[in-house]
Order: C-alpha cells, then sequence, then structure tokens
C-alpha cells in the first residue's frame, strides 16, 4: 500500500512541476528614458573648439560648455572655415544635427564670416554665398528644426575688429564692416519673418565695446605680441579671430541675450554673473 501511495504521489509531484515549467515568465513593459534636452551648435570659427596647442585662440560655442547646468547637454559641431552653405551641402547638417533632433532641443547656429567672403566660392571650398541664398540656407534649417519639434535661435557674426575706431579718445564700432553688413541685415529680417529667436551679439558688441575701450576691446582678439604665447613665438596679428577672453564674452553675451528675451533655451545655462542657476 505504502509503494502505491508514494507512486502517485510521485507522479502527481512531477505532473505539478512539469505543468509550472510551461508557464511564461511576466513581460514587464519598458520604460523610456526621459529624454535630456541637448544644445547644438552650428557655426564658423569664431564658435568652433580649439586645441590646447593653439590656446590662447578659442570659439565662443567652446567658452559656452562653461555656463552649462547640469544635466544639459552641448554639442558643438562649428567647423572652421565653413558657412551655412557647406554645412548643407556636405550633409554635416543632416548627420550631425538634424537626424538627431528631439522634442526640446535647441539649435544655435552663428554663420556669416565665411558665407561673405567672395574669395571662397570655388570646391572643395565652396562657401561663398549671396545674401539672398545666405538667407535661403537658413530658412532651410528652420524648416528642419521645427519639423523635429526643436528649437532654433541664430546669432549675428562677431564684429570684425578692423570695424573699431577711436577719434579724440572716443571709440565706435561698425558691426557690419569686412563685408558683414548684408548678411547681418539678411539674418535680421530672416528671424523677424519667422519668428525666429536671434540673440544679437554684434550689436550687443557695438553698444558694449566703447564703454570698454579700444585696448579692452582690442584685447578679445587674436592680437597676440611675440613671444607673449609659447603657442605663438612670432605672435599672431589677428583681426577676426576671437582669443579666450573674447570667447568668454560673447559666450556670455550670447547667455545674457537669452536671458533677456525670456527665451526657454536660457534655461540650459547658469547665470554668468554668478555661475549659478
Amino acid at each position: 500500500m505504502r509503494t502505491t501511495l508514494q507512486t502517485a504521489l510521485a507522479s502527481f509531484l512531477i505532473a505539478t512541476v512539469s505543468s509550472a515549467a510551461v508557464v511564461p515568465p511576466a513581460v514587464l513593459p519598458d520604460v523610456p528614458k526621459e529624454h535630456v534636452a541637448a544644445l547644438y551648435l552650428a557655426g564658423d570659427s569664431i564658435m568652433a573648439d580649439y586645441k590646447a596647442e593653439e590656446f590662447p585662440q578659442m570659439g565662443w560655442g567652446q567658452a559656452l560648455k562653461t555656463y552649462m547646468k547640469p544635466p544639459a547637454r552641448i554639442h558643438n559641431f562649428a567647423r572652421s572655415g565653413w558657412s551655412a552653405r557647406r554645412f548643407r551641402e556636405s550633409g554635416r547638417w543632416e548627420s550631425c544635427i538634424a537626424s538627431k533632433l528631439q522634442k526640446g532641443d535647441w539649435v544655435i547656429a552663428s554663420f556669416a564670416h565665411n558665407d561673405s567672403n567672395k574669395r571662397r566660392n570655388k570646391a572643395p571650398k565652396n562657401d561663398y554665398s549671396t545674401p539672398e541664398e545666405y538667407k535661403a540656407f537658413l530658412a532651410g534649417f528652420v524648416n528642419d528644426v521645427r519639423a523635429k519639434g526643436a528649437n532654433i535661435a541664430f546669432t549675428t557674426p562677431v564684429p570684425h575688429s578692423d570695424g573699431f575706431r577711436e577719434k579724440d579718445g572716443v571709440m565706435t564700432v561698425d558691426g557690419g564692416a569686412a563685408g558683414l553688413a548684408p548678411y547681418r541685415q539678411a539674418l535680421r529680417g530672416l528671424c523677424a519673418e519667422l519668428g525666429v529667436p536671434l540673440l544679437d551679439i554684434n550689436a550687443y558688441a557695438e553698444r558694449e565695446f566703447p564703454k570698454m575701450g579700444m585696448e579692452k576691446s582690442l584685447a578679445l582678439y587674436m592680437r597676440i605680441k611675440p613671444g607673449e604665447y609659447a603657442n605663438y613665438p612670432n605672435g599672431k596679428d589677428d583681426h577676426a579671430h576671437i582669443r579666450d577672453a573674447g570667447a568668454h564674452w560673447f559666450a556670455q553675451a550670447a547667455v545674457a541675450l537669452a536671458r533677456e528675451q525670456g527665451l526657454a533655451l536660457a534655461e540650459f545655462f547658469k547665470n554668468p554673473a554668478t555661475g549659478r542657476r
């Protein structure tokens, strides 16, 4: 009798275990991670990153990283010598920025120095555009960004220091010097037409540099004396590009203008005056 009961019990346990084994495990739904908004930069050498061996040359986009609030991310795709035309036609705009944008992201684009250079009108450096073409390329960027539910702001170009004048101790700044005037105007018109935020760092410099004076304003540019920096033993007399002090000055100007306009873009940045949120 005991053997029969033991056999029956063993059979019952085997059947129970076998039956339980075929029950599929519960599948938990994937919980999507919250998207952390990113800031993308598109521009030229005035915005680009530079290597340590090129110091003190620095782009203001490189300096802008200093003022970011965590966990926001910044991706600087500005490239030395590039224009809005080359960004579009090379595929860099699509592959590095447009294809990666998500809702809530921002783009800051800053062009004009190479777009306005008529000497750069042949391959492989086909950067020159008329003001009308320049405006059309920028409008295309706006359409791409908005199609992704993202946001874009433009900045006017950093003034060329050839536009600085001083007479009887009074400094004036022509931010449209070196061929920038029609491109600056085209950009301002585009932003007004499409309702795009404009960080007018060009006009900001026209207003603030005279208060600083000629010496301090020129000190923001790559006007390096021989022997002043090991990276430039012979010095450098560059009237267009900015150095570390200039990069931070214009980065702070962009942040200040975003805050003044109450843009959501300003939420990316600390207060440059205090270093706090």
